[in-house]
């Protein structure tokens, strides 16, 4: 069985590495990127099985992303899960279509429950 593909989408190396940790470690391929042009050139080689964005990028804001990607026909289907130390989670899934939100700092059994509930819904 082919492993299932996240995209994360983190500019704090630090953050990305670690969830790159506890993702591949749950037998997950993790393909990761600083800012939203390099997520939108792996989106153009393939396809994920779900998206991890943070909120606070540098080339823009992954709430306006999220939007984007939620009306797009070919990508609307795949979970999206957004991340932030600023925002509230009531907030933001007020103002985009998001699968599920995560808090920083998180909780790892919370993050880990959070993916795997969106990847079982999606087999």
């Amino acid at each position: 069985m082919d492993k299932k593909k996240i995209y994360v989408v983190e500019d704090d190396n630090d953050i990305s590495e670690m969830i790159t940790i506890l993702l591949t470690e749950e037998d997950l391929q993790v393909s990761t990127s600083a800012n939203i042009s390099d997520f939108r050139k792996l989106l153009d080689k393939e396809l994920p099985d779900l998206i991890l964005m943070d909120i606070m990028l540098p080339d823009g804001n992954g709430i306006e992303e999220c939007k984007e990607l939620k009306e797009s026909n070919k990508l609307k289907s795949i979970p999206l899960i957004l991340m932030s130390a600023h925002a509230q989670s009531k907030f933001v899934i007020e103002e985009c279509p998001a699968d599920g939100f995560i808090p920083k700092p998180f909780d790892i059994y919370d993050f880990m429950a959070q993916i795997n509930h969106q990847l079982t819904k999606t087999s």
